[in-house]
């Protein structure tokens, strides 16, 4: 559809595309209410302002489209011919704004209900599953939605701001990101029930000198920490076996290939029948568990919330996970 140049010719798309609207939304709506209510005064009722008001804002929008919109008489105001053409366009045009509005509002709330979560798998499986169900047994208007990821990718969720919070332990200094402790716990040794050091249920550095050892591969820290103590020592850290799965990690345990560590609560749990754990006795290896968020991300009240019930629950849930060692 066209509009009429003011010499009788068309206005082509294009041009009308590029066109400003120099009224106000405002304006536009109160003249609907004069046309409704059929007075300027009914109109100001109706808008909480006062009549004057609602004059100068007809007036305005009447100068700006250079078009008489309103014939005044004493009892009653009628739309002009171009009135009644405004007020079918500027009806259909609020109707779908006001609907889009809605639409945004709704999804807003939506939004504020809703907590994304990223985890390593591990934390996923195990740690996460009992703290979101007592969360929504306390707040069952909230979602929760967890993503299961990799390290690096829970990572690049946060600093993407694809998830509001991450429940990771994180090894690493960042400007873009802040890390929250919520609790911390000693790493043990898993070898094979079937090996010679499984029954005696603790180990030295010395002795795992003499084991091959594997690490899942985001566990960086723990092997500077473990090449600083080796070398203290006198002693020499092999190369390592490396796995991003702790599944992988697991299957090669299992198979012989060497012994690796994880922390307490997970060695514990992956123990099972034919496995055993192991202290290391003469060095602190420890790894933190904690909130990963973006520092300029600004947490919606519901994961607020769950932060609050990460940080009140989360080391007694740990501590809580059976030894099947």
């Amino acid at each position: 559809m066209t509009a009429d140049k003011p010499d009788g010719s068309a206005q082509a798309p294009q041009a009308l595309a590029t066109q400003v609207l120099r009224f106000d939304l405002v304006e536009l709506e109160t003249f609907l209410a004069v046309v409704e209510t059929g007075s300027f005064s009914a109109a100001a009722k109706r808008l909480h302002i006062s009549q004057p008001s609602v004059t100068g804002r007809v007036q305005r929008l009447e100068s700006t489209l250079k078009t008489r919109l309103l014939i005044r008489t004493t009892r009653h105001v009628e739309p002009t011919a171009a009135g009644k053409r405004l007020r079918e366009r500027a009806e259909f045009a609020l109707r779908d704004l006001r609907l889009l509005m809605q639409e945004f509002q709704t999804e807003a709330e939506a939004a504020r209900l809703r907590v994304v979560i990223a985890a390593t798998p591990m934390i996923s499986a195990v740690m996460l599953p009992p703290l979101i169900h007592s969360f929504c047994q306390r707040y069952p208007d909230v979602q929760i939605q967890l993503r299961d990821l990799q390290y690096e990718d829970v990572v690049a969720r946060i600093e993407a701001n694809e998830a509001d919070l991450a429940v990771v332990a994180f090894d690493n200094d960042s400007e873009k990101l802040s890390f929250q402790p919520l609790t911390e716990e000693d790493m043990l040794v898993i070898v094979p029930k079937t090996h010679v050091l499984a029954e005696a249920g603790e180990v030295t550095l010395e002795e795992l000198a003499q084991v091959p050892l594997m690490l899942l591969d985001r566990y960086s820290m723990l092997l500077d920490t473990l090449a600083s103590e080796f070398a203290r020592r006198g002693l020499t850290l092999r190369p390592m076996h490396q796995a991003a799965n702790l599944s992988t990690l697991l299957g090669m345990v299992d198979a012989g290939v060497g012994a690796t560590f994880l922390p307490r609560s997970m060695a514990q749990r992956y123990a099972r029948d034919h496995r055993a754990t192991l202290r290391v006795t003469d060095v602190k290896l420890m790894r933190s568990f904690g909130i990963l968020r973006s520092r300029n991300a600004e947490l919606s009240p519901s994961a607020l919330s769950f932060v609050r019930h990460l940080q009140a629950n989360f080391g007694a849930a740990m501590a809580s996970e059976p030894s099947t060692a």
